[in-house]
């Protein structure tokens, strides 16, 4: 019987190839879509999930309340909890402290002997717990003691056959890895690398002894319980039945007893699911999933899939006149409406299974045109038992929603009605779920439509808003940590002896950053409680470079310490000032200090249009200011001249640091980087908008064609008494624009609603303006009368001889 039903497919499908196309053409479309949208998902849901006993793993936030009652997460806390959560507390199996180590990597004796971490290869001074904790296949070496002693190094089988090539691997242990020139360490063990997605990519594993036997111990403060110096991520696996807030309670008791008072320092747990997609940690290097961008994306995989779908079934129900015949005579020779189920059923599976097929091999392509978007590891392997899975499971969902309709319409005919000639009905309640789905597609269209006129309209608004400072043609440039700080002096006045440079600063950071400063201080002696303000660190030549305007007072004069403030004008308005003039003289409190106000500049924006501008203070905090703003003077200058600039300014900042690696970023691109999200967003609404309305229109196709079949003899009987074309184009078109009009009421509360929940998200925003819904409604309607006129017009222009012949 199957393949009886095989053979009668595919003569069907190949004797209607226009229709077979059209069918395969929007199905493949919309499953491509959930290919992606499920790799990026299945993706970034699985990171760390293959940890045994990953319900038992937790990593220990550092947690600190600011004056202004913020509550900040840290991703590290200082090094000695792990040791001593080890020694007092219960309900532990073990804890680690790992401390993420960016270094430069030398191999003696090797010909490449030079390596540089990367964002996906990290070196980390490790605890010898940190194995317990978490499993690793050991290839070489003893698990029990690789880290206990000083100067050993664990290596990952990756790292090992680079640093020492192809040869056996016990043969490697012994050997000599330097990191940062001088610290020599011996490889202990070698373990197998972590295949599947993780957040912790570390691949040396330096031993934990060797900070207080090398320089290490210079600048990592391994014995301190400040929270300021914060080093070390520490990661505990609970014992069975040990409850998450009871030993969360026992962390903060041992800080109470071990921290510092002053620092209000507070721990608490965040189990290991979690930490792919906490984005309120700072200073923490994993790149975080947003979880509610994830689940839209669901959703939107749901919709295009339904909408395909639906598409399908109008298509389908399109070609119902010319399959009636069809059916009566199978009818009439036995043939049970069961049996003609599972025919229809059987075709729409070989159309599914082509647009699959079609979908897979388009799959690659969209991943490559999107790989700014797509995270990086994002890959796409068709026989995976997963993803093989997932293609299964949606070639058959597809198939059973596209096809169910369809082929129970079709075998529903009456085969007197169809073989005497009498014609198929409209069906009633049938013919208006058909307009009923039209509308839902065009509905979820006309919201993604929307939804990228506002979202591009707030794009637009943050591209052309005036930040309060200059941009373009400046570059910050970083310099090794733990230089001296006559050095950095050095090299801005090297550099700013260069031909094309017209002013350096130094700098903690620029004006805006995605994590801006803050600090504590008071407007009087006398008050109790602080308030928090931003924090700007620059020398005195900082606000000439990015063009900060003054309003009143001066600029910063150069020195040695914090002498003096500078404000912005919303700090003087929180101190009382009518005008900026009047805060000129006043005295602010800061560390129990007393500093004088000397100038107000007018407000900027210190981070992205997310956030409000907050009051802040610009100072000249020698301490922190390692970093060199540098404007460019590139005004009129060829691409070619700005780069043998850059050259010529790196040669400057090797003099100085011939050991360090040279990085710059222009300011302009890192204040881009504040809105990628954002850009990201629109490029998925747009993405799913050309997606929707394609297959929308393909569906209204299928539609227009089959009102004009079913209207056939009324169009033949309206010419015979005198209609013209345009009369029969536009009855046969109103009807269509009556759906995409009552589509349009639908969607635009819909879509303002979801919009105004977005712009919610943003202090500085656009309004929602009429215009986009009326912009939105007459684009759906041009689109959808350019898909009808075909159909209508080859339907006004058909000989009416023809249609009345079997009158």
């Amino acid at each position: 019987m199957f393949k009886s039903h095989l053979k009668i497919a595919c003569r069907n499908i190949i004797g209607h190839k226009g229709y077979s196309l059209i069918n395969v053409l929007g199905l493949s479309l919309g499953i491509a879509a959930c290919i992606v949208i499920y790799l990026i998902t299945s993706y970034d849901l699985s990171f760390d999930t293959f940890h045994p006993d990953k319900k038992r793993i937790y990593r220990i936030l550092g947690e600190i309340t600011e004056p202004s009652g913020d509550k900040i997460h840290f991703a590290s806390v200082p090094n000695p909890v792990s040791s001593a959560a080890r020694q007092d507390l219960s309900g532990l199996d073990a804890i680690a402290g790992i401390i993420p180590y960016r270094a430069t990597i030398s191999v003696p004796l090797q010909p490449s002997s030079h390596f540089d971490n990367t964002t996906r290869s990290l070196t980390g001074i490790a605890e010898p717990s940190w194995f317990t904790i978490f499993r690793y296949d050991w290839l070489a070496g003893n698990p029990s003691t690789a880290l206990n002693e000083p100067f050993t190094v664990v290596l990952t089988e990756s790292k090992a056959r680079l640093y020492f090539g192809s040869g056996p691997l016990q043969e490697m242990l012994g050997r000599i890895v330097v990191y940062d020139d001088s610290l020599q360490v011996h490889v202990s063990g070698i373990v197998k690398d972590w295949i599947k997605s993780t957040d912790f990519p570390f691949t040396d594993f330096i031993s934990a002894a060797t900070i207080q036997s090398s320089f290490l111990k210079n600048s990592l403060t391994t014995e301190s319980w400040k929270a300021g110096d914060r080093t070390t991520w520490v990661f505990a696996k609970l014992s069975k039945g040990t409850a998450p807030a009871v030993f969360s309670s026992q962390l903060n008791a041992l800080i109470k007893r071990r921290g510092d008072p002053v620092d209000k320092l507070t721990l608490s747990l965040e189990p290991l699911a979690d930490v792919h997609f906490n984005a309120n940690v700072v200073e923490s290097s994993i790149r975080v999933a947003h979880l509610p961008t994830l689940y839209a994306l669901m959703g939107i995989a749901v919709f295009i899939l339904l909408i395909a779908a639906i598409n399908f079934i109008n298509l389908s129900t399109a070609q119902s006149i010319r399959r009636a015949k069809e059916v009566g005579v199978r009818k009439v020779l036995g043939g049970s409406r069961v049996s003609l189920v599972w025919q229809f059923l059987t075709e729409t599976f070989l159309l599914t299974l082509l647009a699959v097929l079609m979908a897979v091999a388009g799959v690659r392509p969209i991943l490559t045109a999107f790989q700014s978007f797509i995270p990086a590891g994002v890959s796409f392997h068709p026989f995976d038992p997963p993803t093989l899975s997932f293609l299964l499971s949606v070639t058959i969902v597809t198939s059973f929603l596209a096809g169910i309709y369809p082929a129970k319409v079709l075998s529903a005919y009456v085969p007197a009605m169809v073989l005497k000639g009498s014609g198929v009905q409209k069906g009633g309640g049938k013919w208006y779920l058909r307009k009923g789905l039209i509308v839902f597609q065009f509905t979820v269209s006309l919201v993604f439509v929307i939804g990228s006129l506002v979202i591009a309209s707030q794009l637009n608004y943050m591209r052309h808003k005036d930040l309060g400072f200059k941009t373009d043609a400046i570059i910050n440039v970083g310099t090794p940590r733990g230089d001296s700080l006559t050095k950095i002096k050095v090299a801005a006045e090297k550099i700013r002896q260069l031909s094309g440079v017209s002013q350096v600063a130094l700098e903690w950071l620029p004006p805006v950053d995605h994590a801006p400063r803050v600090m504590a201080i008071k407007l009087s002696s006398a008050d109790q409680k602080p308030i928090t303000v931003g924090q700007v660190a620059g020398n005195e030549d900082f606000i000439p470079l990015y063009h900060l305007r003054l309003l009143a007072g001066r600029n910063l004069e150069p020195s040695d310490s914090v002498k003096e403030f500078v404000i912005n004008e919303s700090f003087s308005q929180i101190m009382g000032c009518r005008s900026p003039q009047k805060a000129i003289g006043r005295t602010i409190y800061w560390n129990n200090k007393a500093y004088p106000v000397v100038g107000v500049v007018a407000d900027f924006h210190g981070s992205s249009l997310h956030e409000p501008i907050r009051p802040l203070c610009i100072i000249n905090r020698v301490e922190r200011e390692g970093n060199l703003a540098i404007e460019l003077a590139s005004k009129g200058q060829s691409e070619g001249a700005v780069k043998a600039l850059l050259v010529r300014i790196e040669t400057a900042w090797k003099s100085v640091y011939p050991a360090g690696t040279f990085q710059f970023g222009f300011f302009d691109e890192s204040i881009a980087l504040l809105y990628e999200k954002d850009r990201q967003t629109a490029t998925l609404m747009n993405t799913a908008m050309f997606i929707t309305i394609f297959i929308s229109c393909i569906g209204l196709f299928g539609l227009a064609m089959y009102s004009a079949e079913t209207k056939t003899k009324e169009i033949g009987i309206r010419k015979i008494l005198g209609a013209s074309v345009a009369n029969i184009a536009v009855m046969l078109s109103k009807e269509f624009l009556l759906l995409i009009t009552i589509a349009a009421l639908i969607a635009s509360p819909i879509a303002w609603y979801f919009m105004n929940r977005w712009l919610a998200d943003f202090a500085y925003r656009i309004a929602i303006h009429w215009w986009i819904f009326l912009l939105a409604g007459l684009s759906a309607i041009v689109v959808a009368l350019a898909t009808v006129s075909y159909q209508s017009v080859k339907a006004a222009l058909m000989n009416p001889v023809k249609s009345l012949r079997s009158e």
